[in-house]
């Protein structure tokens, strides 16, 4: 990652918030290491190389900076594992309100289906109220199927980045903006 100077990693002027205790990262570099880290899910170990054009921190800001990102991203992992087990608790309790009311539709529609079956001359309203009840069917298990499918699968997704990131190894290079005399010139004629 590329900035300015490792100060541009934080964002000073906001008040951290629970759970966070120090200075918070940026949110556009917050995002993009949590993305970066998201898209290399098969390693175990990430490294974090901050490149800055700015003047070389001493070892004890540079150590103060790597502690700074390893409690903001555990502090996130923290909250991500929060994430998991609300998502699955909102999840469970979807599906038990909306398996009754499931059955009762499966039920009513299993009736019209079954009338739609035995009468020769099929009416629109009986088949249109089928396809109403079985909608409903589909609706009311959605939510908790795709809260306990899919969501539950990004917020894995995350929090697994998030630990990753706390325990990454943080390593710091500068640039130098000004290029280095050539021989020639530090002569006078």
């Amino acid at each position: 990652m590329h900035l300015p100077s490792p100060d541009a990693l934080f964002d000073r002027h906001a008040d951290p918030a629970y759970p966070h205790t120090g200075p918070l990262l940026e949110r556009s570099v917050a995002k993009f290491l949590v993305d970066a880290a998201r898209e290399q899910r098969g390693q175990r170990e990430i490294e974090l190389v901050v490149v800055s054009d700015g003047s070389p921190l001493a070892s004890s800001a540079e150590e103060d900076t790597r502690t700074h990102l390893h409690r903001y991203f555990a502090d996130e992992a923290e909250l991500a594992s929060l994430d998991v087990r609300i998502n699955r608790s909102e999840g469970l309790g979807s599906l038990r309100y909306s398996i009754p009311l499931v059955v009762l539709a499966l039920l009513v529609a299993g009736l019209f289906y079954v009338q739609l079956g035995s009468a020769t001359g099929v009416g629109y309203l009986e088949a249109l109220t089928y396809l109403v009840f079985i909608t409903i069917v589909w609706v009311l298990l959605w939510d908790p199927l795709e809260m306990l499918l899919f969501d539950s699968y990004i917020i894995r997704l995350r929090l697994h980045a998030l630990q990753k990131l706390s325990r990454s190894r943080v390593t710091f290079t500068y640039r130098s903006g000004a290029a280095a005399p050539r021989p020639a010139d530090s002569h006078a004629p």
